[in-house]
């Protein structure tokens, strides 16, 4: 994916926060971890994850849907797309870099090895 930085910063930004609205939330994110790798039934999902009621997975399925980070390829079980897997892996890594240099910035010279 080839875009340049102006083109991304001129994209409007509701859209855009919708998305990382969607998958900011430790659950959701949490589910298109697991999603990523392949469908999954609903019941599994569930069982998976730490969420007290079937009603809460499926308010979180729906917003990730409603962005379009997953989609129901069958009844019962979710999926991410397949033009959203990269998509969802980049904001992984992206949030792994910043989060990392965010701890970097906090460390003194002294706090780093020798």
């Amino acid at each position: 994916m080839a875009r340049s930085p102006g083109w991304l910063l001129d994209q409007p930004t509701g859209p855009l926060a919708a998305v990382l609205a969607a998958a900011g939330h430790p659950a959701r994110f949490e589910i298109l971890q697991l999603l990523v790798a392949g469908p999954r039934p609903v019941a599994d999902l569930q069982a998976e994850l730490s969420l007290s009621s079937p009603g809460q997975l499926y308010h979180h399925l729906k917003t990730l849907a409603a962005a379009g980070l997953v989609e129901q390829p069958e009844r019962g079980v979710y999926r991410v797309p397949p033009h959203a897997i990269f998509p969802v892996l980049a904001l992984a890594a992206a949030a792994i870099d910043v989060s990392e240099g965010a701890g970097a910035a906090r460390r003194t010279p002294r706090d780093l090895p020798a």
